[in-house]
């Protein structure tokens, strides 16, 4: 996650300081800037990092960022789904003040190339007026929609949300800021040292705050099963099977899950076709993570596992003050 910094490319940077520090009061309220639904066919990837020092703090005071994030990522639920079309939207009326198109989209799960001068990929930034704009990165190759100048409404299709720049998921990075300080659209504070968070007002609207739901800590990106021991690399680029040979060296439940404050635990179970448990463990996290790959085998018996569906299940038992919150994940696997 640390490798996604989203450093807007200079072409788009506009210095401009606001006079005396004072913010401008004539933004309107932000609109939901994507077709999608979290926790339907989105999900919230990240949010701005409040904590200006060397740790990382999200406006729940939670784990849902990494260290200098300076937006909201909207990403989508399956991330194995490229041909997927999902509209970017303007979040406020503007005029835009820079794009960029012509960036490829980045395959799953390989290694990011070289982003130096473009970490945004294709992007549109929006001057709202009063020192006040908004930028859309990583959108989809060849779906910008909109010219430099152009004047667009709340609500006007910018492009697609895609994988470009530096970029591993697609998704969608949305950046507020006003004159050169990033602000949190969730409170409407800066990063501080002590971070500002729990605290402020939303800059969204009503209903985009209802589509955004309520603030989970953390969230279980996708589980599934392997026959070896799995690695992040491997599990990004390939969706979890439903199928999968019963005689190979492991039976192996993995899970990729984001937001997992210090003293979290990752609890394992894999039943068999006969109701019978076969794997069940709990891993606890030593410090604050942004994101969490971790597994759970078994050997495989003499003779193969028999025939039959296999269920997995991980679920998150959260510390204090999150306790009480236990998202889960459950998942199947045919073993032939």
């Amino acid at each position: 996650m640390r490798r996604i910094l989203i450093q807007f490319f200079a072409a788009f940077v506009l210095a401009t300081a606001v006079p005396g520090g004072a913010r401008a009061q004539n933004l309107p309220p932000l609109e939901f800037p994507a077709d999608c639904r979290i926790g339907g066919d989105c999900w919230i990837l990240s949010f701005v990092d409040l904590d200006a020092g060397s740790t990382y703090q999200d406006h729940s005071c939670g784990p849902r960022t990494y260290e200098g994030h300076k937006g909201t990522d909207i990403a989508l639920l399956d991330a194995f789904d490229a041909g997927k079309t999902v509209p970017v939207r303007a979040a406020a009326g503007g005029t835009v003040a820079g794009v960029r198109d012509g960036v490829p989209d980045n395959r799953l799960g390989d290694d990011i190339p070289d982003q130096q001068g473009r970490e945004c990929g294709n992007g549109v930034r929006i001057d709202h007026g009063g020192g006040w704009f908004t930028q859309y990165c990583h959108l989809k190759l060849g779906s910008v929609r909109v010219s430099s100048k152009q004047q667009v409404k709340a609500g006007d299709v910018l492009g697609l949300i895609g994988n470009s720049g530096f970029s591993e998921t697609p998704h969608l990075h949305f950046q507020l800021s006003h004159g050169t300080e990033i602000v949190d659209p969730f409170n409407g504070h800066s990063a501080s040292t002590p971070p500002d968070c729990g605290t402020g007002t939303p800059l969204w609207s009503e209903d985009a705050l209802a589509f955004f739901g309520d603030y989970e800590p953390t969230f279980i990106r996708h589980a599934g099963f392997a026959v070896t021991v799995p690695t992040l690399q491997g599990v990004q680029k390939t969706p979890p099977q439903a199928e999968l040979p019963g005689n190979r060296s492991a039976l192996v439940l993995y899970a990729v899950v984001y937001g997992l404050p210090e003293g979290s635990a990752i609890h394992f179970s894999v039943t068999g076709p006969e109701g019978d448990v076969l794997i069940t463990t709990s891993q606890t996290i030593p410090r604050t993570k942004a994101r969490q790959f971790q597994y759970a085998g078994r050997k495989t018996p003499a003779g193969g596992w028999p025939p039959g569906v296999y269920t997995g299940e991980v679920s998150v038992v959260l510390p204090p003050p999150f306790d009480g919150r236990m998202p889960s994940k459950r998942t199947l696997v045919t073993l032939k």
